[in-house]
């Protein structure tokens, strides 16, 4: 009986994450289809870094330059061992540190200059 209430327990606890995580990824892919359309999202509502780089490309295509900088500044606070963000910033504003900084966290997926 005891068992038996333990699995029904994670099994609402099992729920409550699925849910929780299907709201996530609809936020996020809000915020990229806003960025497609050239409106600046909370890209906060993404945590994988790579949706964030997603939603920077995206406001680039649509010359949003500032804002698209803005998400990978944002991305190298949220994640600053990540090498991605670091180097969005780098092609986004040629800043020689921030390229340095990726190729440090990630040499062979990053150019030396």
């Amino acid at each position: 009986m005891i068992a038996r209430l333990v699995l029904v327990a994670l099994a609402v606890v099992a729920v409550g994450v699925a849910a929780h995580s299907l709201r996530a990824d609809h936020r996020c892919a809000d915020a990229k289809a806003a960025a497609k359309r050239g409106e600046v999202p909370d890209a906060g509502r993404c945590g994988d870094p790579r949706d964030r780089a997603l939603i920077a490309l995206y406001l680039l295509q649509r010359n949003q330059r500032g804002p698209a900088l803005e998400v990978a500044k944002g991305m190298t606070r949220a994640t600053p061992d990540d090498y991605l963000g670091w180097l969005v910033v780098w092609r986004l504003s040629g800043d020689r540190a921030a390229l340095a900084r990726a190729h440090a966290l990630n040499p062979r997926g990053t150019p030396r200059s």
